[in-house]
């Protein structure tokens, strides 16, 4: 007889007793899935949607960019009501994306200068990785690749679920981590 309180693994169907018996299943068997089982239950964003989002995405890094010593290393934000659907959309044809259906997670990796310019034709924006402080000649940006290293920029979004007065609250949150330089500039 089976067990009612097994939980099922959404991409093989595999039954665990445990939540994290399935999260070590999912790690070790389904690392890098991008098979996303209620994809057709997500409805295509409008342009609109994806343009406020993206634009939301760009003000935001560029606020964390500066000019100076202290501006330098890691950073990081997070839209807090990013919807799903929008997310998946930005990202799931990409090569560095994945999801996981136990944990209700996504994310998606851009590492280097092919990163860098993938993330320029998601963005529609050239200019999305810097800006310049033309008083000082000094420049902030996103740091992907230096002579020694390749850098990754890394979107994540997890799902955050509250059950108060038998009703259950969900809010989607957008996080991206990435690492910050700065240093001078030539006119051209």
């Amino acid at each position: 007889m089976e067990n009612p309180l097994s939980i099922c693994c959404k991409l093989c169907f595999k039954a665990f007793t445990t939540y994290q018996k399935l999260f070590v299943h999912e790690r070790n068997k389904h690392s890098h899935n991008k098979t996303i089982p209620h994809f057709y239950s997500l409805p295509r964003p409008t342009s609109e949607q994806m343009s406020q989002y993206i634009n939301s995405f760009i003000v935001l890094i560029k606020k964390k960019l500066g000019f100076s010593r202290h501006a330098i290393g890691k950073k990081r934000f997070s839209i807090e009501t990013f919807p799903e659907n929008i997310f998946v959309y930005l990202f799931k044809d990409e090569e560095k994306f994945k999801y996981s259906p136990a944990k209700h997670k996504y994310q998606c990796y851009f590492g280097g200068l092919t990163g860098e310019n993938r993330l320029k034709q998601i963005l529609h924006y050239d200019q999305w990785s810097f800006r310049q402080n033309p008083l000082t000649n000094t420049k902030g940006y996103v740091l992907l690749e230096d002579y020694e290293n390749t850098y990754q920029v890394k979107f994540i979004w997890s799902q955050t679920v509250l059950l108060e007065n038998n009703r259950k609250f969900t809010l989607g949150r957008m996080t991206c981590n990435f690492i910050t330089d700065s240093g001078e500039f030539q006119e051209k």
